[in-house]
């Protein structure tokens, strides 16, 4: 059985997805110690009670790693209460149809820590929200009618790790970020072939590597110029003709 690594984070970074790397910390976070550190946090009231409400169910279901939520809820102490709060909108969208906001949260604490302006790091979030969400539905229809799902312990010294096996979620992501990694770093919106290959070279590099030969290649039978465009339509609300 292939297994994986949630997200294990080290205090100054938190790498987006299974295809990008890992990072680790000596420590875990539990849910439990999550949510009391959200309790104490100084953040806007409004903001506070959304994730106080959200984070159970989210946590219980997979859609949140507490180490990775940890890192980004520190990150948001400080920061302006518009930021908070858009940053909150989009992943509680996110949330609400089930998909994991780990990569968004990730990607959330790289802008902060790398100085990047509030309204910048809002804007790429919005945009990684809208195609993971507009991805996410793209990709239902396919999805396998069942799972193996299973998680594991590990300690290495020092080190704690929670493995996990692959889910259609963790593919959902990767898809999604490679069609926003493609758009972020500048590439053609309207360019639906350049941004199939991008996305069909990135699953490609992880099959049987970082996601299950089976949900890969149940991606790429569907994938297409074509499938691209309807998820960049669905993300930027384009009417297609």
């Amino acid at each position: 059985m292939r297994w994986i690594l949630l997200a294990v984070l080290i205090p100054i970074s938190a790498l987006p997805s299974l295809g990008q790397g890992w990072s680790i910390s000596l420590q875990r976070v539990g849910p439990d110690e999550l949510l009391a550190f959200v309790q104490r946090l100084s953040l806007p009231a409004e903001e506070k009670n959304i994730w106080l409400a959200i984070l159970p169910e989210a946590l219980e279901k997979d859609l949140v790693d507490p180490t990775v939520a940890y890192t980004f809820f520190q990150r948001l102490v400080g920061t302006p209460a518009y930021f908070v709060s858009g940053l909150t909108a989009v992943m509680q969208e996110v949330l609400a149809q089930g998909l994991p906001v780990d990569s968004l949260m990730n990607k959330a604490s790289q802008g902060i820590v790398m100085g990047r302006g509030w309204d910048l790091i809002i804007d790429e979030i919005r945009l990684r929200g809208a195609i993971l969400v507009a991805t996410g539905s793209a990709l239902a229809p396919h999805r396998p009618p069942a799972e193996a799902r299973a998680k594991a312990s590990v300690r290495v010294g020092g080190w704690s790790f929670t493995m996990r096996t692959p889910t259609w979620e963790d593919l959902v992501v990767e898809v999604a970020e490679a069609i926003s990694d493609y758009i972020v770093g500048g590439g053609d919106i309207n360019n639906w072939g350049a941004i199939e290959a991008f996305v069909r070279y990135r699953l490609l590099q992880l099959k049987g590597r970082g996601l299950p030969q089976d949900l890969v290649e149940r991606a790429l039978g569907v994938l297409s110029p074509q499938f691209v465009g309807e998820i960049v339509s669905r993300a930027f609300r384009i009417e297609r003709r």
